[in-house]
C-alpha cells in the first residue's frame, strides 16, 4: 500500500533550501497544529525571507491508495507462492487494475489458484529477453482457464542490482493521463489558494512539494506534463513546485516549476537538476 512521508519531506525540502539560501532556519512554526485559517504544513525563516510550504501525496488516480492495498490482498499470496517456483530471471505478471473486485473469498482463492498453475506452466517456456523489453517473448491478454480476466507474462533476464524475482504489475485501463490531471487539478485546488494567502498576507514565499511513492503508474516527466501547464495557467500558483519520489531508495527529487522555468526547459538546457535524499538521514521536522 502507498504510504507518504510528509514530516520527513518537509525536512529534506528545508535542508536544500538552508543550502540555496546560505542560512539556517529561524522561527519554524505548523499552522496546521495551531489551526491556522490557511493551515500549510510548514512556515519558517531564513535569514530575512519568510518560507510557507505545503506537501500533498499524488496518487496516479483516485483511489489508487485503496486498490494498491486491496491488491496486495488479492495477489500477494500468488507473489508468495511463486517467489521460488520459477527459474532465477525476472518474471513480470500483468495484470488489470480492480480485476478481483467484488469477487468474493472462495472466487479469489480459485482464481489465485488457476494463476499460479498458469504461471509455473509457461513461465519456464517463455524466451529470455533483455530486461524491460516488452516487444516479445511473452503472452499477451491471455485468459488461463478459471481466470475471468487478461494477463501478460513476461520474462527477463537477471541483472546483478535485481536478481531472479517474481513481480505483479497492476496495469490501469483506462486514460492514466486525463486521470493524473484530474488528480493534479484537485490538488492545485487546494493547496494554491492556501500558499497564495501567505504570500498575500506575510509576503512568504511559497513552496509546494508532490510525494510521488508508486513506481508503477506515475514517474515525474509524466507529473510534470499535466502540472506545469495546469499551474502556468493561474496567477495563484506557488513560487517553487518540487516533486520527490519515494517509490525509491535513495529517494528522487526534482524541480517541477520554480519561478516560471520547469523541469522541461531545464532539461532542453541539458541541465542534471536532479537531486537525491537519503531517507535514513532525516528525522521529523526539527526546529533549529
Amino acid at each position: 500500500m502507498l504510504t507518504f512521508h510528509e514530516k520527513q519531506i518537509c525536512e529534506a525540502i528545508v535542508r536544500y533550501l538552508e543550502a540555496r539560501e546560505g542560512e539556517r532556519r529561524a522561527d519554524v512554526a505548523s499552522p496546521e497544529d495551531d489551526h491556522h485559517p490557511n493551515a500549510v504544513e510548514l512556515v519558517w525563516r531564513l535569514g530575512q525571507k519568510l518560507f510557507a510550504l505545503e506537501h500533498t501525496g499524488i496518487e496516479p488516480f483516485e483511489g489508487h491508495m485503496q486498490l494498491e492495498a486491496e491488491a496486495e490482498r488479492h495477489f500477494g499470496p500468488i507473489s508468495a507462492r511463486l517467489a521460488n517456483a520459477l527459474p532465477p530471471d525476472v518474471f513480470e505478471l500483468q495484470v488489470p487494475a480492480k480485476a478481483m473486485a467484488g469477487c468474493n473469498r472462495v472466487e479469489i482463492a480459485r482464481i489465485q489458484e488457476a494463476i499460479v498453475a498458469w504461471v509455473k506452466q509457461v513461465g519456464p517456456t517463455l524466451k529470455v529477453h533483455r530486461y524491460a523489453d516488452y516487444r516479445g517473448g511473452h503472452f499477451k491478454r491471455v485468459s488461463p482457464a478459471g481466470v475471468p480476466f487478461e494477463l501478460s507474462l513476461y520474462r527477463f533476464e537477471t541483472l546483478p542490482s535485481i536478481g531472479g524475482r517474481f513481480r505483479i504489475k497492476h496495469v490501469f485501463t483506462g486514460d492514466p493521463e486525463h486521470a493524473r490531471a484530474e488528480r493534479l487539478r484537485r490538488a492545485c485546488d487546494k493547496k494554491f489558494p492556501k500558499l497564495a494567502a501567505w504570500k498575500r498576507d506575510s509576503g512568504a514565499r511559497t513552496i509546494l512539494v508532490l510525494e510521488d511513492n508508486d513506481i508503477q503508474l506515475t514517474n515525474h516527466a509524466a507529473v510534470a506534463d499535466a502540472y506545469v501547464p495546469l499551474a502556468r495557467g493561474r496567477s495563484d500558483r506557488p513560487d517553487e513546485t518540487y516533486i520527490v519520489s519515494t517509490c525509491v531508495n535513495p529517494w528522487d527529487a526534482w524541480p517541477l516549476l520554480v519561478d516560471g522555468v520547469s523541469l522541461h526547459d531545464l532539461s532542453a538546457r541539458e541541465t542534471d537538476c536532479r537531486w537525491e535524499i537519503d531517507p535514513a538521514t532525516l528525522g521529523l521536522m526539527t526546529t533549529c
